[in-house]
């Protein structure tokens, strides 16, 4: 089960297909399949924008687990190269060539410029490591649009080329459209076949919404397509990054242990201290303010009727059911900026929000928290300049190391053949003997501990995080006897250290009602479990796969082939969609 305050982090990071501001009324899949066992794409785009937009962005998960038809499952990873958007600026999240993320991302635009109304883009690429082979068959199952898609398909137009010598026909070849999942081979496309060429065009009235797929799958006699292991070696993968990483991670653990400040002997307690709320208390705990210290507010605001929760949906259209919060009351005037901030983003002049128009709320009063939380820290200095001259100096050495010797190691150990190696070693050798002394002086002027007020508190709320860590279920009984409402008021607290599931259920069978702030789609027979279920379902109107561009976790989709024998509308490779920014 998904944690309830990762959705909500995703949720308030995203952006819905509702808000993209632009239609796809034709797109053109050419797939070219190579007999050394690797295929080239090239996608063109006919888009109409609504909205003043910058560009597009392309995703395409290449990390994921695939199931056969035999039920086994396997993780796969499909390795992408020779990117190219002819006529348009674009960028990728690859570094020298690295990919960073199990997703692939291409955003194409400028910044500076805003385009509307009709254009179009062509993404071209070659995807090696896709193919799924059996005992006899090489088989090519991709799809061609997915259901992450932020934005609707009026026409979808594909050709597949498959080697000299195949000879495709219905009895090979099949396309599936719809919901994810549908088993049955479409009806919505034109489909030719002609000796290796296999081409469909979607019929009049076609429409492909948000939450759907198209999908083909080929099936080709092993013997036209090499089998070739395309991941590269693992030096050619990592090489000196790995030593570089190295070093990075000793400076990292070394600066957070410097920040978690003077240790702190907990004392025992059942509720947090008198007056921080739950954003306060994760922002103490770990001394980070993120997300989830944000968004815990909403069912702390719950639990105090300022707010109500319910299932819906927001459209008629089949999509995944979201979250939409009613706002009752106002909040108190005497708050904390940051909680004040948060509420009025939600409720600006509207009493009733959707999760999923939410976006970008909770920068802002995540540094308001930061800010707020000042008053329980102080800063080290009697460390401050041993830290900056220790570090200066191990900077300069390994400048001196990066410079000296990674060039000799890289050549004899990691077997480079390109000169353009020595590019990021010269890069290294700048950062770390000019630019990184300085960053981390700026680090170590912001390195501080708790302060008396924040030494006093600490204890007590150490304590209560333990506690709901660690608590036995006797001891809670007790507390439910004592106070019903007891989880409910520390629900929030549960989220914002990141133990909610684990808080949960050690509520299950112990709580036989509901909480009467979250209204809940289903039927079924209450239980701890399933409230927190179905609350996640309420809010998973977003898919994971496509969080946010610049931190677009990947989604381990399961793709498969059914047991039927055939494939699945979002099965296979190539999964993740795209949207405007």
């Amino acid at each position: 089960m998904i944690r309830i305050y990762s959705i909500l982090i995703i949720l308030l990071a995203s952006i819905s297909g509702f808000a993209q501001g632009f239609t796809v009324k034709e797109f053109t899949a050419d797939i070219y399949l190579h007999k050394d066992g690797y295929f080239d794409v090239v996608e063109k785009y006919n888009i109409d924008f609504t909205q003043a937009k910058h560009g597009i962005f392309r995703d395409i998960i290449t990390k994921f687990d695939f199931t056969d038809e035999n039920g086994k499952v396997s993780k796969r990873e499909i390795y992408i190269s020779n990117i190219d958007v002819p006529g348009e600026k674009f960028k990728t999240n690859k570094v020298f060539g690295k990919q960073f993320g199990d997703i692939l991302n291409i955003r194409i635009g400028d910044k500076n410029t805003f385009v509307s109304g009709n254009k179009q883009y062509e993404i071209r690429y070659r995807v090696k490591n896709a193919l799924f082979l059996t005992d006899n068959l090489a088989q090519l199952y991709w799809n061609i649009k997915t259901s992450d898609w932020e934005a609707d398909f009026d026409k979808i137009n594909f050709t597949i080329h498959a080697p000299e010598g195949a000879s495709l026909s219905s009895e090979n070849c099949f396309v599936y459209s719809g919901n994810t999942g549908n088993t049955e081979p479409s009806t919505r496309f034109d489909c030719d076949y002609s000796g290796n060429v296999f081409s469909g065009k979607s019929k009049v009235g076609f429409y492909s919404s948000i939450g759907q797929d198209v999908t083909v799958l080929v099936k080709l006699p092993k013997s036209l397509l090499a089998e070739a292991n395309f991941a590269p070696p693992f030096w050619k993968r990592y090489g000196w990054i790995g030593l570089l990483g190295m070093a990075l991670l000793t400076i990292f653990v070394f600066i957070r242990k410097q920040m978690r400040g003077d240790k702190v002997i907990a004392v025992t307690s059942y509720y947090p201290p008198p007056g921080i709320d739950p954003a306060m208390a994760g922002m103490l705990i770990d001394n980070t303010p993120d997300f989830r210290d944000i968004t815990c507010l909403l069912p702390y605001w719950a639990t105090k009727g300022i707010i109500n929760m319910e299932e819906g949906s927001r459209t008629q259209k089949p999509i995944k059911k979201d979250l939409k919060l009613v706002k009752l009351k106002d909040l108190s005037k005497n708050i904390a900026d940051y909680e004040s901030n948060f509420f009025h983003k939600i409720f600006k002049e509207k009493e009733v929000v959707w999760v999923s128009t939410l976006r970008g709320v909770a920068f802002e009063s995540q540094r308001l928290l930061a800010k707020t939380s000042d008053r329980y820290y102080t800063f080290k200095k009697s460390k401050a300049m041993w830290l900056k001259l220790i570090v200066l100096a191990l900077s300069w050495l390994w400048a001196f190391f990066s410079i000296t010797f990674l060039p000799v190691i890289a050549v004899i150990y990691m077997d480079v053949e390109s000169p353009w190696f020595i590019i990021p070693i010269i890069l290294n050798f700048i950062f770390f003997f000019l630019i990184f002394p300085f960053l981390f002086a700026f680090i170590v002027n912001k390195i501080r501990g708790k302060n008396e007020l924040g030494k006093s508190i600490m204890p007590e709320l150490l304590g209560f995080y333990q506690f709901i860590k660690i608590a036995e279920i006797e001891r809670i009984k007790a507390l439910l006897k004592e106070d019903p409402l007891y989880f409910e008021k520390t629900m929030p607290y549960a989220v914002a250290f990141n133990m909610l599931k684990e808080w949960s259920a050690k509520f299950d069978g112990l709580i036989l009602q509901g909480p009467d702030w979250y209204r809940s789609s289903s039927g079924s027979k209450f239980t701890m479990n399933s409230f927190v279920s179905s609350f996640n379902r309420g809010i998973s109107v977003v898919s994971l796969s496509t969080a946010s561009t610049s931190s677009r976790s990947s989604s381990s989709r399961s793709s498969s082939f059914s047991r039927s024998g055939g494939g699945s509308s979002g099965g296979g490779a190539g999964r993740g969609g795209g949207g405007s920014w």
